[in-house]
């Protein structure tokens, strides 16, 4: 696995005991910091329907109390569109 890539500028906590049960955790976001980091790391942006974004994990320690964001650095390889062609003639349908 590649070493990763932590999102600077957002912490992240879990939630605390007293909070309901479709609460996962809060998060805070240092605005310099995020886009410092949005600058400094152009080589991590990717486009989506022609805008630039920045996709992240949201994942659990390993200690299993924290959470923390890392940046998702997944590539698929190859053509991830490509279909077989079947024959559909001996279909019952």
């Amino acid at each position: 696995m590649a070493d990763q890539i932590f999102m600077e500028g957002i912490r992240c906590f879990p939630k605390k005991e007293t909070q309901p049960d479709f609460v996962i955790g809060s998060m805070v976001l240092t605005i310099s910091d995020v886009l410092a980091f949005f600058n400094t790391r152009k080589d991590l942006v990717t486009q989506y329907n022609g805008k630039d974004q920045m996709k992240l994990q949201l994942l659990k320690s390993k200690s299993g109390g924290g959470i923390y964001l890392a940046v998702d650095t997944y590539k698929p390889s190859g053509n991830t569109n490509v279909v077989d062609e079947v024959d559909d003639s001996s279909l019952p349908f």
